[in-house]
């Protein structure tokens, strides 16, 4: 929405009370405490550009099957039947692409039916499996393959889109990956189903990381970029915050402005941590954490400036996420008003962060 002339004053008068209540209220976000309103006339807060028409909010729960020879507490099951109402979504991490340009399945019908009973819709997720990469990607006649191995999967299926999700990738695939979406979009919606990608965030990242993905042009061929805006600080690097507050914003505002509008984006929420010595991490969710912190008598800090949780003990240093780290991430979402989120992953949470999405970020508005 843009501001015309007659309003200017009663926009800079809407300004000036928004900045006199931020300092009278002070602080960071809080679990309990409201998102911040759009001001009126800020178009990068307000929605899409043009006539383009903002989508209901979506809510995505990633979903990890429990690892082999485990409960199924150690996947997302439970979180996901816990939690259903709070979401539109889930996307279950099931199928990987062959250089054979089929699709290796560790699908779950107890786990389809148990979603479509709580409402949610599925967007299951397609990675590419090791080694496979270059002729998923380069060679044309896999790449055909592939994508009409996914078309095939979604109509047998069910499902209501896919989430491509596409790591690891040399930024000399660049070219290969749009070529992909290219040839993978218009199929999809020849059946009327939706595409996102997984794209990892620009801003701040290393070239040979994040090189692959080029944002306008995916944003062209894809219903949604999901901007993966977590594993700042990663298992193989020096400890520190996964997601600090200023990158996870600047890293947000990058990924509207390349893919035409907030209306494209859906925005990524990590729900883990790391567990360091030196540079050597292992993933932990938020309850080990904490009983890891009390069995070893560790003082949970709170660093105000990345806004996220840390506590060291022994030779170990431990960095995650609780309501108040994603609260202050609620918030800032908020801000800029994306298609949805999406929490990598369902399990790994502190529960109390769905009081924060249902309060901050409430689906289907």
């Amino acid at each position: 929405m843009r501001v015309h002339k007659g309003y200017q004053v009663i926009a800079g008068a809407l300004l000036v009370m928004f900045v006199i209540a931020a300092v009278l209220t002070g602080g960071c976000g809080t679990a309990n405490k409201p998102a911040p309103k759009p001001l009126p006339g800020d178009q990068s807060k307000q929605g899409a550009p043009g006539n383009v028409v903002m989508p209901p909010r979506m809510i995505i729960g990633y979903y990890e099957n429990p690892w082999p020879g485990t409960p199924d507490q150690t996947g997302s099951f439970p979180s996901m039947k816990a939690h259903a109402k709070s979401m539109t979504a889930v996307g279950p991490f099931w199928y990987k692409a062959t250089k054979e340009g089929t699709l290796e399945a560790k699908d779950s019908q107890l786990v389809f039916d148990t979603a479509r009973q709580s409402g949610l819709k599925m967007y299951p997720l397609v990675t590419n499996k090791t080694g496979s990469t270059d002729d998923v990607l380069g060679d044309p006649a896999v790449r055909t393959k592939v994508t009409d191995s996914i078309v095939k999967l979604v109509q047998e299926k069910g499902y209501d889109g896919i989430n491509i999700d596409f790591e690891l990738l040399p930024p000399k695939h660049k070219d290969n990956l749009t070529a992909f979406m290219a040839e993978l979009y218009p199929k999809m919606k020849a059946i009327n189903k939706q595409v996102i990608i997984s794209v990892f965030p620009r801003v701040e990242v290393a070239e040979d990381v994040s090189g692959a993905y080029d944002y306008p042009q995916l944003a062209k061929n894809t219903d949604f970029l999901q901007i993966m805006t977590y594993d700042n600080h990663w298992a193989t690097s020096e400890p520190g915050p996964i997601a600090p507050i200023d990158w996870y914003e600047k890293n947000i505002k990058y990924a509207i402005e390349q893919a035409g509008g907030p209306h494209k984006v859906i925005i990524g929420v990590g729900a883990y941590g790391y567990d360091w010595v030196g540079k050597e991490g292992e993933t932990i969710k938020y309850a080990d954490a904490i009983v890891l912190a009390e069995k070893n008598g560790a003082k949970i800090n709170y660093d105000d400036k990345a806004q996220a949780p840390w506590f060291k003990y022994k030779n170990h240093e431990v960095w995650f996420e609780n309501d108040k780290s994603t609260a202050a991430k609620l918030d800032i979402v908020a801000k800029y008003n994306p298609a949805g989120i999406a929490i990598w992953r369902l399990g790994q949470e502190q529960p109390e962060i769905w009081g924060s999405i249902d309060k901050k970020f409430p689906k289907g508005q």
